[in-house]
């Protein structure tokens, strides 16, 4: 719901309390004035009856006549000061043969040495009757007064805040990559000058802080690739040279340290570009071409370590992603199913609460699915000690002994979010499954309900 539908719906809903509270006070009013009226009539046709009785004339030839009764009453009957007094209610109207709301208006006077008291009526309209014609009034003015918003409410919204509407155009294609500053629309509302105010600064300050830490981390790429390279150069003449058993195995050590380091600084170059966003989708990638190659690539590693592969891959399958990042994400996927690959107890696994066989005796297991709903891939392997979810976090690794840095699956949880994919990653029945869903209609998890289905293996 945008700002001018909240404010027309705030204002009509004000505007509606408003017209019952004033139907009813105007509707006491008509209906007070009225009596008012009405009652000064008959005190005025009572003098006038007095009169003609004290100047002994006939009072009842006149019609209004028919509707006063003069009655003598004793002295002590005459109220002090002789006030008049009405009442009202309903009564029978015999000229309409209905109960209709009826006022009567009784004055006493004192004519010679005779005491009168003289009373008329009328039947004038009652709260009911006159009721429905002020509903149906309060009506059209409502009404009225709702066409009259919902056109003021457009007329807010396309001219008092446009300029609005222009600021958020602009801030929505603003882009941290560009050098220039922001250039937001001029307005006369001084809410509106505050708010381009604030996002001016706001965003040469995020300017200012992305280039800071972009240049930081070019240039800690760029000299620390030095003094490794230096560093891995020494112990590779170290090992050539004249050395013990001993110092062997702590050179070694030390390689594997600095390859460890250097994977850490390569990794974390590449989690920071890609959270800047500096790689931006091109023409759709073939994913199915992509990832026949990496299996491709990985088979020797994966005879190597005794490994059972099914590939189902669905020919044709495009996804929106820079191809340098769809390499990267099928590398770290498969290198993960196969780096904590283990063999399953008794060479079976278990698939939708059933036994099924594994390819082997002591052999591990690797399956891959890729259709146009998306890639799903698992393998055997033991449980993580962890909640896999957080596997998707820098350093954390299922399990602590394993020489994974545990940056992969961060880097790619960073693609899948860069590129608008579900990604899902659970334990279950000895097998680590993720899924990575391509469309936003299907979720990552539906593409694991079928799984058993999808990975028949005999």
């Amino acid at each position: 719901m945008n700002l001018t539908t909240k404010f027309t719906l705030w204002y009509f809903g004000i505007m509606l309390v408003v017209l019952l509270i004033g139907g009813a006070i105007v509707y006491y009013e008509i209906q007070w004035k009225l009596n008012e009226v009405e009652v000064a009539r008959h005190r005025r046709l009572n003098d006038l009856i007095a009169q003609q009785i004290e100047q002994g004339g006939d009072y009842t030839g006149h019609p209004t006549r028919k509707r006063a009764t003069v009655t003598v009453i004793p002295a002590d009957s005459m109220p002090a000061g002789g006030r008049s007094y009405y009442t009202r209610g309903f009564a029978w109207n015999p000229e309409f043969q209905t109960d209709e709301y009826k006022l009567v208006v009784t004055s006493f006077y004192t004519i010679g040495e005779q005491h009168y008291r003289i009373s008329t009526y009328s039947f004038i309209p009652s709260f009911f009757q006159m009721l429905p014609s002020v509903v149906n009034s309060f009506k059209w003015i409502l009404l009225v007064l709702l066409i009259l918003v919902i056109i003021s409410g457009g007329l807010i919204s396309k001219y008092i805040l446009a300029p609005f509407k222009r600021t958020m155009r602009v801030i929505g294609a603003f882009d941290l990559k560009q050098k220039d500053a922001l250039r937001l629309p001029g307005t006369q509302t001084s809410e509106f000058r505050e708010l381009n105010q604030f996002l001016l600064k706001m965003t040469d300050k995020a300017r200012e802080d992305y280039q800071s830490l972009k240049e930081f981390t070019e240039n800690a790429s760029h000299e620390l690739q030095t003094p490794t390279a230096i560093i891995r150069g020494k112990l590779d003449l170290l090992m050539e040279s004249d050395i013990r058993d001993e110092q062997a195995v702590l050179i070694a050590e030390m390689q594997n340290a600095l390859e460890r380091l250097s994977r850490i600084h390569s990794s974390l170059t590449l989690l920071t570009r890609l959270e800047n966003q500096e790689y931006q989708a091109g023409e759709p990638v073939c994913i199915s071409h992509l990832l026949r190659e990496a299996l491709q690539a990985f088979g020797e590693l994966i005879e190597l370590k005794s490994l059972v592969l099914e590939a189902h891959i669905e020919n044709g399958v495009y996804v929106p992603l820079h191809a340098s990042l769809s390499d990267l994400l099928l590398t770290n996927l498969i290198s993960n199913a196969i780096r904590h690959n283990v063999p399953p107890v008794g060479g079976e696994w278990l698939a939708g609460g059933g036994a099924g066989p594994i390819g082997g005796e002591g052999k591990g297991f690797i399956g891959v699915q890729l259709t146009k709903e998306g890639l799903v891939i698992v393998n055997t392997g033991i449980e993580p000690r962890v909640p896999t979810q957080e596997l998707f976090e820098r350093f954390k690794k299922g399990n602590s002994g394993s020489d994974s840095i545990g940056i992969g699956l961060a880097i790619v949880r960073q693609i899948c979010d860069l590129s608008h994919f579900d990604i899902v990653y659970q334990y279950s029945n000895g097998l680590h499954q993720l899924a990575l869903a391509f469309r936003p209609n299907v979720p990552a998890s539906k593409l694991l309900q079928n799984l058993a289905l999808a990975l028949q293996v005999s």
